[in-house]
């Protein structure tokens, strides 16, 4: 299930060249931010595991009926990896967590082109202050 997880992970990332051109020009500082949604970690997943949680699932429906087809941008907070009962290490976890997230909006109808995933760029990180998801909605349009 993990390597599944990390495959999907590396394949939402992967676009052609012509998608991340535009990916890359509406996630910069010309980009409408349309939505922004704030979650506690504990609201979406269990603790130590990267399953949704049926809260986290009617959220990411209503979500996709108010920011319909929009660029999405996943964000899990790094946690710390010395948490009770952790049996994955940091970055699985993130890199589960937010897999599982874009799977949902995939399975609810997103584009998956159109879903970046925001990870760590190390394998440990200092854990986030504030454990959450935050998921952003921005324009595909520049100006």
């Amino acid at each position: 299930m993990l390597l599944s997880a990390f495959a999907y992970t590396h394949f939402v990332n992967i676009a052609d060249s012509e998608t991340q051109k535009e990916l890359s020009e509406a996630s910069g500082p010309g980009a409408a931010m349309l939505g922004s949604y704030d979650y506690a970690a504990q609201d979406f997943f269990g603790d130590s595991n990267a399953m949704l949680t049926d809260f986290a699932k009617t959220e990411i429906r209503q979500m996709l009926v108010d920011q319909p087809q929009q660029l999405l941008i996943i964000e899990v907070a790094a946690a710390s990896e010395l948490q009770d009962g952790a049996r994955l290490r940091q970055w699985e976890t993130v890199s589960a967590r937010s897999a599982a997230i874009a799977d949902a909006f995939e399975k609810a109808g997103q584009d998956g082109t159109q879903i970046v995933l925001k990870v760590p760029d190390k394998l440990v990180s200092k854990p986030a202050d504030k454990q959450g998801v935050n998921l952003t909605f921005l324009s595909l349009e520049t100006e």
